[in-house]
């Protein structure tokens, strides 16, 4: 979900982290697509959060479920055009949300566009009226660890849970014409939230601890840069098509993992360590909103939103959650000053936070 100018950020504790994050997708950028209007009705009864995604500060769009429905299975979508201040019901796919990592139904929504949306998880799920109706596609096989949109296409890393076979798959936002994409390897593993980030026409994602980078979207080079031996590289942030933020992670001890921050001015030829964030939380994913603005979420016994504003060198805790560890479902900046980040999951029990101020302060948001 970063923004759509965009820094999408990749977001998202990675499997390995065991915590899932991640960052609302970008928008701005995006192809235009005429508005649709589906019909609406009220939120659900007894509705709990688990995905949220943004196309501009005003309209966005949480995934989620209630145990009140009617008919199974309860997913549902709410919609948002003044910000998140209130919130009306659209329809949703008829697919049941899933309940842990790799388990059968959905985990994440993303909207490219007030057009065109995709849940995914275990299937992918796509609108192209604005959720108006929703259909299953089976073009990209596996369950889909991560899924941004930005500039018009849609990127999604997919894998086989029994032999962790990892495909990238690319489509238009507009049209259901799903394909792996050239030069980027089949690798094994199970990439989660914060595989891949999207700023416009340029593209990183993180494949077996490595990083492949496009200027364009129509070439993907593997980058020189490693992390440290035995260390792991859990996500980017990128405010820019050259200025990008690398987190790398080793050292696990109880409830920490040493970390350290890597930058680049030049899209990801040449990097440069910056930082050292807080070691409390298990991994971490990063959003940089700002040249100079930088966060990262991450969790263990707590879940906590660490704020930069001098690019890294520095780090302040910007929401502590007490929570026993339910950890981000979903992180990520809108524009430079509003971001969001979703705590837990229905079935341990859900918040969607949201700041308008750079971070400085986040408030609960009512449905």
């Amino acid at each position: 979900m970063i923004k759509n100018r965009v820094v999408a950020t990749a977001a998202g504790l990675t499997l390995a982290t065991g915590a899932a994050l991640a960052v609302v997708a970008p928008a701005a950028n995006a192809a235009s697509a005429p508005q649709t209007k589906p019909r609406v009705g009220p939120v659900p009864a007894g509705f709990k959060v688990a995905s949220v995604t943004f196309v501009s500060a005003s309209e966005g769009w949480v995934l989620g479920t209630t145990k009140t429905c009617a008919h199974a299975p309860c997913t549902s979508v709410l919609r948002t055009t003044n910000g998140g201040r209130s919130w009306v019901g659209i329809p949703a796919p008829k697919y049941k949300l899933a309940t842990f990592n790799l388990a059968a139904g959905l985990d994440r929504l993303r909207f490219a566009d007030p057009s065109d949306g995709f849940a995914y998880g275990s299937q992918l799920w796509v609108t192209h009226n604005g959720g108006s109706s929703w259909h299953r596609v089976r073009q990209v096989s596996g369950n889909i660890g991560d899924l941004e949109a930005s500039a018009g296409h849609v990127y999604a890393v997919s894998s086989n849970v029994n032999s962790g076979r990892q495909v990238v798959y690319s489509s238009p936002a507009g049209t259901d014409s799903w394909h792996r994409v050239t030069g980027l390897p089949v690798t094994k593993g199970y990439g989660g939230l914060g595989t891949i980030t999207l700023h416009g026409n340029a593209g990183w994602i993180i494949l077996a601890n490595r990083l492949y980078s496009t200027k364009t979207g129509s070439r993907w080079v593997k980058d020189s840069f490693t992390c440290p031996s035995n260390w792991g590289m859990t996500s980017a942030g990128a405010y820019n098509s050259k200025q990008i933020t690398l987190l790398c992670v080793g050292g696990a001890g109880l409830g920490s993992t040493q970390k350290a921050l890597y930058a680049s001015s030049d899209g990801g030829t040449r990097f440069r360590k910056v930082g050292t964030p807080p070691a409390a939380g298990d991994g971490g994913v990063l959003a940089e909103p700002t040249a100079r603005h930088l966060f990262m979420a991450t969790a263990s016994g707590a879940s906590w939103i660490y704020g930069s504003t001098n690019g890294g060198r520095r780090w302040h805790a910007s929401l502590t959650r007490d929570d026993g560890g339910k950890g981000w479902n979903d992180f990520g900046f809108t524009t430079a000053t509003q971001g969001v980040a979703v705590e837990g999951s229905p079935a341990l029990g859900s918040l969607l936070w949201m700041t308008t101020n750079a971070g400085r302060s986040w408030h609960k948001v009512k449905f």
